[in-house]
């Protein structure tokens, strides 16, 4: 009789604390990504043009950058699909980013311009769940000089990347990028690897955004040298006659240089990351082109274009904010995959000019799983700020 008892009581507790847990109804994390907001600075001094020959150069005088942005990304859908195997999950990733630049290039012979960009853009992971990741990424956005009453100029940036983990230690990609960093409509290939664990010291060479030897000192404070191009296209108004050869409104301003430097990458708390960086930048150019003089190669290249200026190296300085919202899946939460974060200013959203967005800085609690390999290494592919 004890033993019925005894029993009866057994199994109506134990309903009862099912009961009680499913009545809790705990609303669980429905994606992997956090949102992220990245603001930016970027500084380049101005330089005085020695060269007096050229009347465009008499009436610019000097050059410098003042540049500001704000950029984010959020998730939208995150689909899991799990195989046969339980140490396998295959997941396609929905993610909404956007950006707002703007950009003053400072001539000391003419008043001031303010250039901005601004798009919406849309991008989808497709993680295998074994070793391979589809990166896709369409960013259209538009450039409009606000100083004066112009109109917008509409762009497109995207990227396709198939990334491959081989190992822990080995990553290589492949694919096709359409980039205006190096100042002109360009379609690139796209080749990178990279040597070292993600939680550990690691080379990434990113054919044609960077080169990064990353160093984690702990899991709040992490450096980096790096290499990689600075630049954009930009519709600039005419209303200070620099384009004396034809009567247009409005013409495209275009800028590149290779910056060269040290970064510090601190985290505060899971929710504030900041960066800073400084140091050398390289082969400098300004052109100048005549959307009219080149209408008729509409989908190439400019070609054609009334002035053209190199400068001599000068210094940098960037320094930004990273703000983080929300939270993710468990999985997500697992400091291995935030650690897998090295990456993180390989594809910006539209084709931009800051490094980073979503930093996470490493920490060596656990070796990287097969399992995470994927999604830690589409991380660095995820941020914002490529306009």
């Amino acid at each position: 009789m004890l033993i019925i008892i005894g029993t009866y009581f057994f199994f109506a507790k134990n309903c009862n604390a099912q009961t009680t847990f499913d009545s809790l109804k705990i609303k669980q994390p429905k994606h992997f990504f956090n949102t992220v907001i990245v603001l930016d600075s970027y500084r380049k001094p101005n330089q005085s043009i020695t060269d007096t020959l050229d009347f465009l150069n008499k009436r610019l005088k000097s050059y410098g950058i003042k540049q500001y942005n704000i950029s984010f990304y959020t998730p939208i859908a995150t689909i899991n699909k799990p195989t046969s195997d339980s140490n396998v999950t295959k997941n396609t990733h929905i993610l909404l980013t956007g950006n707002f630049m703007a950009l003053q290039p400072v001539f000391g012979g003419i008043p001031q311009h303010t250039l901005i960009k601004a798009g919406i853009g849309i991008r989808a992971i497709f993680n295998s769940g074994k070793k391979g990741i589809w990166f896709i990424d369409a960013s259209p956005f538009i450039t409009k000089d606000v100083t004066y009453a112009s109109k917008g100029y509409y762009r497109m940036a995207n990227t396709i990347i198939y990334s491959y983990n081989k190992s822990e230690k080995f990553n290589f990609r492949i694919g096709i990028t359409k980039s205006f960093l190096w100042g002109n409509k360009n379609y690139w290939p796209f080749i990178g690897f990279r040597v070292g664990r993600l939680d550990n010291v690691n080379l990434s060479f990113q054919f044609p955004k960077n080169i990064t030897f990353n160093v984690p000192i702990n899991p709040n404070l992490k450096f980096s040298l790096y290499t990689r191009p600075q630049g954009g296209m930009f519709n600039f108004s005419n209303r200070d006659s620099l384009n004396y050869f034809r009567n247009d409104a409005t013409f495209h301003f275009t800028r590149y240089e290779v910056n060269t430097g040290l970064r510090f990458d601190v985290k505060l708390n899971t929710n504030f990351n900041f960066y800073v960086a400084a140091g050398l930048s390289t082969k400098n150019n300004i052109t100048f082109y005549s959307d009219k003089a080149n209408s008729s190669r509409p989908r190439l290249p400019y070609r054609k274009f009334f002035y053209e200026q190199n400068f001599a190296p000068t210094g940098f300085f960037n320094f930004g904010l990273v703000l983080k919202f929300g939270k993710t899946k468990s999985y997500f939460n697992n400091r291995n995959i935030y650690d897998a974060i090295d990456l993180n200013n390989i594809i910006d959203a539209g084709d931009g000019n800051t490094n980073n967005g979503g930093v996470q800085l490493p920490g060596k609690t656990k070796k990287i799983t097969k399992k995470d390999a994927n999604l830690s290494s589409i991380q660095d592919l995820i941020d914002a700020n490529d306009y």
